[in-house]
């Protein structure tokens, strides 16, 4: 990182960010440097017939040393104020990055009375490299950037806000690959009423414009109108330490709501927590709200209602009770079942500020969702786990006990719930290195991850750590404890030597997280790991094609390739002319008019076609520039 002053988010952007899920900056770079990036990626993608973009055109992880110029975006002080906000201090960068093109009128319906269509389907982001876990609390983000003015008409990315904390974000029907939306308002987009949130905010914007989104944002993007081409560049961040303090231009202590909010629900008991999370504060649920005259017979009555955003206000308020609130804690353990996920949502954190009270009532409700779990063990983590990480300390005895229960997605939920307090568990370590070696490969996953939010004692941790990332067997438990050290940094310094290993792992994503291990490390010894991985790991402005190894310029000889025989001649000729040691050709076919394939003496072959009035004889895979420079 650099030392240039960082241009931090204020208290309002912050607050827009935990209810709506999204900031946005413009990075103040010379506009030459967008324009650069933009036709160096044009080119890039020259060729390429669909959003996706073949393998032979999209450089996937790669773009960014095929790029260069998108690290000054990067590291704009715009963009790192805004990442440091979020993420807080010492984030780091995923090593998996990513290019999406919108081609120019790449439109599959067009527009029909004022509806649009989406041009994929509306989702969620996993992690690659293998699944993650999700966490609510924001310890991952993405960044969407574009290199140039991406207003609505050109397709860009959007999302609907407020949906990094449900998991179903629709009501009710199937989902639709190209859902249909219309205007809205405050410029949004307006989806089907079967969905949960009906907003649609398009991540458009001038020149410059950086979007900062929470991991688990659904999103999609919309159809390009424009006869030129847009890319989005998304990378992802991941944070590595627990908040001891707000990160941002803080200002004002307790929450209040922000003044744009796209979502159409009250979910003020979550917002808090978030808040408060983020800000370091040992008790997640300060407020200055004034105290409510309602009852908790009333309120839990309410839970009880037809109408979903009076059930929303009553664990909104039972919650604001605290400990006041215990005799609800049944009926608040009942929500945890309602239709309507924005009351599960607050239901789980009514019962985190409730706090002791509801801690074994949150622990029997465990298995509650075990069918869930089973289809998806590494993203699916059940609301009662959720509560009892919200819950803090005094459900950390019950949560070690858990991590001994027979049954798997009680040992992971238990695991997951304890990394999500940080070091407030760190009594939980023992227990947690024990599930190591469980037999279940997604319990294993779980502790690992734990271990490295929870971080202390590293007499204990690290150590554990070290003998996962050693195991050259499971590459992506690999990955989970480079990870893991990453998030430990500085104190890590006796995994210097596992980690220099890792850097030849067969695993990418393992080499990459370990490189960040030890640059967050950053002891000589560190350094010097791995200053050797990263002379090999230099890049050239390249991209995967095939490259001539000979071009013949036709005009320069007396022979027309017409066929094998003139092909012989003129490969001859141009040889002897240039003083070229090319072994005989002793074989040649004719593909068509313009391609022949080329046996030499020495058993290799060639490709030689005509080309323009060049004959290129492509001889073996190599690499061809992607830049117009370059040519």
């Amino acid at each position: 990182m650099t030392t240039v002053k960082q241009h931090l988010l204020n208290d309002e952007q912050i607050r827009h960010f935990i209810v709506n899920g999204y900031a946005n900056v413009t990075a103040n770079v010379p506009t030459h440097i967008h324009e650069t990036i933009y036709d160096k990626t044009d080119e890039l993608f020259a060729g390429a017939a669909d959003f996706r973009g073949d393998r032979q055109h999209n450089p996937l992880n790669n773009i960014l040393p095929l790029v260069p110029e998108l690290q000054i975006v990067l590291e704009s002080p715009e963009v790192r104020g805004a990442l440091t906000s979020i993420l807080g201090n010492g984030y780091v960068m995923h090593p998996h990055r990513h290019c999406h093109p919108n081609f120019a009128e790449s439109t599959p319906t067009g527009k029909e009375n004022g509806e649009e269509r989406l041009m994929m389907p509306l989702h969620k982001d996993g992690h690659a490299g293998g699944k993650r876990p999700r966490h609510r609390t924001p310890r991952w983000a993405i960044l969407f950037y574009y290199p140039q003015p991406c207003l609505e008409d050109q397709g860009p990315t959007c999302i609907i806000p407020g949906t990094q904390y449900i998991r179903e974000f629709m009501l009710d029907g199937e989902r639709r690959r190209h859902e249909r939306h219309v205007e809205g308002r405050n410029g949004t987009r307006l989806l089907s009423e079967h969905f949960l949130n009906r907003n649609l905010v398009p991540m458009s914007g001038e020149l410059g414009t950086v979007w900062i989104m929470h991991f688990d944002m659904v999103h999609s993007f919309l159809q390009n109108y424009i006869p030129l081409n847009r890319y989005g560049m998304k990378f992802v961040f991941m944070r590595t330490k627990q908040p001891t303090g707000p990160s941002w231009n803080n200002e004002t202590s307790m929450w209040q709501p922000p003044e744009v909010n796209h979502v159409p629900y009250d979910a003020e008991i979550l917002w808090t927590y978030m808040w408060n999370w983020m800000y370091g504060k040992t008790d997640l649920y300060e407020t200055d709200r004034q105290n409510t005259t309602t009852d908790v017979t009333s309120e839990v009555e309410a839970l009880k209602t037809d109408i979903p955003n009076e059930r929303m206000k009553a664990a909104n308020e039972l919650g604001f009770m605290r400990t006041d609130a215990a005799e609800a804690v049944p009926a608040l353990i009942d929500a945890l079942q309602d239709d309507y996920e924005p009351v599960r949502r607050n239901a789980i954190y009514a019962l985190g500020a409730i706090g002791k009270p509801a801690v074994e009532s949150l622990i029997s409700a465990l298995n509650s969702e075990k069918e869930a779990f089973d289809m998806e063990p590494i993203l699916h983590i059940c609301d009662a786990a959720h509560g009892l990480a919200a819950t803090g300390a005094s459900t950390v005895p019950a949560l070690i006990s858990a991590l001994k229960d027979e049954r798997e997605n009680i040992r992971a939920s238990a695991a997951y719930a304890l990394g999500e307090m940080g070091p407030v568990a760190a009594e939980s370590v023992d227990g947690l290195i024990t599930l190591l070696t469980d037999e279940s490969e997604e319990v294993r996953r779980h502790a690992t991850s734990a271990l490295g939010m929870i971080k202390v004692p590293v007499s204990k941790t690290v150590p554990a750590l070290i003998r996962v990332l050693e195991d050259r067997e499971d590459t992506d438990l690999a990955f989970f404890a480079a990870q893991a050290l990453t998030r430990i940094g500085p104190d890590a310094t006796e995994a210097v030597p596992a980690l220099r290993e890792a850097l030849m792992s067969e695993s990418a994503y393992v080499r990459g997280f370990s490189s960040e291990a030890l640059s967050r490390i950053g002891t000589a010894e560190a350094l010097q790991a791995l200053v050797p991985f990263l002379r090999t790991a230099r890049w050239f402005n390249y991209v995967k094609k095939s490259m001539p190894a000979f071009s013949i310029a036709l005009k320069e000889t007396t022979h027309a390739t017409r066929d094998t025989d003139s092909l012989l001649k003129l490969i001859s000729e141009w040889t002897k002319q240039r003083d070229i040691p090319l072994p005989k050709a002793e074989e040649v076919s004719q593909d068509s008019d313009t391609q022949f394939q080329v046996t030499f003496s020495d058993g290799k072959r060639v490709t030689a076609k005509v080309e323009g009035d060049t004959l290129n004889l492509y001889h073996r895979t190599r690499v061809e520039a992607g830049f117009k420079a370059y040519r």
